[in-house]
């Protein structure tokens, strides 16, 4: 740090690192400082899963948004949304704590690769149903024929993704930037 400290300081100004790429490689140092690679993937890991309540706090508004955006104006409130997403999210949370119960549960049993095979397979299940589950919960919710009720809800789907994918990331670099 003392080195990357005094070059920035004493060297030519077009040598010198700019702002953001000085303040990142000092944090990779900081970070990395009396760490083995492990443990700071250890860090990094658990201030990432620590942190997945506040990018919820942050998605779930942006769902609720993105809902409105396909609905009708009329008849339905940004605030009818939310309740929606309040279900919807219930319902994943749940599925995902069972999730993690069982797999926690057949992790005590050993491995074995029919045993491995079957868990793989009950997770693939959960996690398709916890995928569709939005399709059946949004038309009956908004009460619209199934047609419509796919498409609408193939489009938010992937515009969700979109926005998913900019969250975690950003969720990435936040829990980078506190790690300890």
């Amino acid at each position: 740090i003392e080195e990357l400290d005094s070059i920035q300081q004493y060297s030519k100004p077009e040598e010198r690192l700019g702002d953001l790429a000085y303040w990142f490689h000092k944090k990779i140092l900081l970070a990395k400082k009396g760490k083995t690679k492990d443990e700071v993937f250890d860090k990094l890991s658990e201030a990432f899963i620590h942190n997945i309540p506040k990018a919820l706090f942050i998605y779930m508004p942006l769902f609720a948004f993105v809902l409105w955006l396909f609905q009708s104006k009329k008849r339905w409130y940004y605030f009818d949304h939310g309740i929606f997403t309040l279900h919807y999210f219930s319902f994943l949370l749940l599925a995902s704590l069972i999730l993690e119960l069982f797999n926690f549960f057949m992790g005590l049993l050993g491995h074995h690769w029919l045993l491995d095979t079957i868990i793989t397979s009950i997770d693939t299940v959960i996690i398709i149903y916890m995928l569709y589950y939005f399709f059946p919960a949004h038309h009956r919710f908004y009460q619209q024929s199934r047609l419509k009720t796919i498409i609408k809800g193939i489009l938010i789907f992937f515009i969700n993704m979109f926005i998913l994918t900019f969250i975690l990331i950003g969720l990435f670099f936040f829990s980078f930037i506190n790690i300890h």
